[in-house]
């Protein structure tokens, strides 16, 4: 596999390219949630990615557990 699925993916501070490398996160979804935080801000809650539209409930059950809200030291 190209990473262990105990990986984490920081969805406050990860680009474009870290997200899509998960399988579940496709291109268009990596963008999105990119654009989603420049244009609003750093994610307060998981539950925020819920407000993007292309991540549906399907998307968000399966992404959900391989991110983090944690700020890289």
């Amino acid at each position: 596999t190209l990473f262990p699925y105990t990986t984490l993916f920081r969805s406050r501070t990860g680009t474009v390219d870290e997200l899509k490398v998960h399988p579940y996160i496709r291109y268009n979804i990596a963008n999105v949630i990119v654009a989603y935080r420049n244009q609003h801000g750093l994610f307060s809650t998981m539950e925020d990615l819920q407000k993007i539209m292309l991540i549906t409930d399907e998307v968000y059950q399966k992404i959900i557990p391989y991110l983090s809200l944690s700020v890289p030291k």
